[in-house]
């Protein structure tokens, strides 16, 4: 009999799923919040994210389910390296809609300046600004291109955008995509983009991606959006190039440092929305419904000796493709 630990909070029909599939297994109910190192060490399985500083001297564990569809901080633990390490797998793919829609929302708010307006709404203020831009027929790029990634492709291609994506290995690109690049054409793509969405884990290879160099080679009316990890963006550059007005707007849902430092000069800047993290939280309906589903059918699988979805590769901290 399996032991199984979750901090995640099911309910209804989502607990009856899990207790199916959990036949001839306990479960301990827990929050990511109470959990503690004695529980973890009574269990052989995890589903949920929990402290990384408690992912120690467990000998019992055998697999990780976790909520977030990051991993790299879990997949640099010396847990799950070695003879008989832990399962890993991540959430990947149950975000992806909800925070591609933040990423449309941010476009389409930075380009019509609804933010000068909410401004001048608190002001009591009725007076006319820039002029709006459309998305239509703009040039989009996608750097990082996932599950997150492709839902952005594929809403910015239907908003009547040309579509480029750049990820780790060149492959055949969606009906949706142009092109499939890799790091190595940003100098070639980011002149002739409008739009350009960061979904990046965090790497070595993605570390300021965006900094004082390619920030140079971008079109002054051009709009970022970051949702993947903070590191992704120099931002003091970034910040540089908004109050210069050498760049259209920037929309960061996570920041490097995180949480931004309140002197940073990026508060100020006119032309940029800043969010503590909150584009794809777990708790929001559409993506907790995915992670239980996720969480249960990957229970499933361990307990079968199936492959489990979005397996985590803990040499470099992506999923399994």
């Amino acid at each position: 009999m399996y032991r199984i630990l979750t901090t995640l909070e099911f309910e209804g029909k989502a607990k009856e799923a899990l207790e199916a599939a959990a036949k001839g297994c306990s479960i301990v109910y827990t929050t990511q919040q109470e959990v503690t190192h004695e529980m973890l060490k009574d269990a052989d399985v995890v589903l949920g994210c929990v402290p990384t500083e408690l992912l120690h001297d467990l000998p019992d564990l055998k697999f990780l389910q976790l909520d977030s569809a990051g991993s790299d901080g879990y997949a640099r633990l010396p847990l799950f390296h070695g003879e008989n390490a832990p399962l890993l797998a991540n959430a990947s793919g149950c975000y992806g809609v909800i925070i591609s829609e933040f990423m449309v929302g941010a476009c389409i708010m930075l380009v019509r300046h609804l933010q000068h307006y909410r401004d001048n709404m608190h002001k009591h203020l009725w007076e006319r600004g820039e002029l709006p831009d459309v998305i239509t027929g703009k040039n989009a790029l996608v750097i990082g291109y996932g599950d997150i990634g492709s839902n952005f492709a594929k809403r910015m291609d239907a908003l009547g955008c040309r579509v480029y994506a750049v990820r780790r290995t060149r492959n055949a690109a969606a009906e949706y995509v142009r092109e499939v690049c890799t790091l190595e054409d940003l100098p070639r793509l980011l002149p002739e983009m409008d739009f350009v969405g960061l979904c990046l884990p965090n790497s070595p290879a993605t570390t300021k991606v965006i900094n004082k160099e390619t920030l140079a080679l971008m079109k002054p009316t051009a709009i970022i959006v970051n949702v993947g990890r903070g590191t992704a963006i120099d931002s003091d550059a970034l910040a540089e190039a908004l109050k210069a007005h050498k760049l259209g707007g920037a929309a960061l849902d996570v920041t490097d440092p995180e949480p931004l430092p309140a002197d940073h000069p990026l508060w100020d800047c006119e032309n940029c929305l800043i969010t503590p993290h909150t584009s794809g939280l777990k708790r929001q309906a559409d993506p907790f419904a995915k992670i239980c589903r996720r969480a249960t059918v990957n229970l499933e699988n361990f307990l079968a000796g199936k492959p489990l979805e979005s397996a985590v590769d803990v040499d470099t901290g992506y999923r399994i493709i």
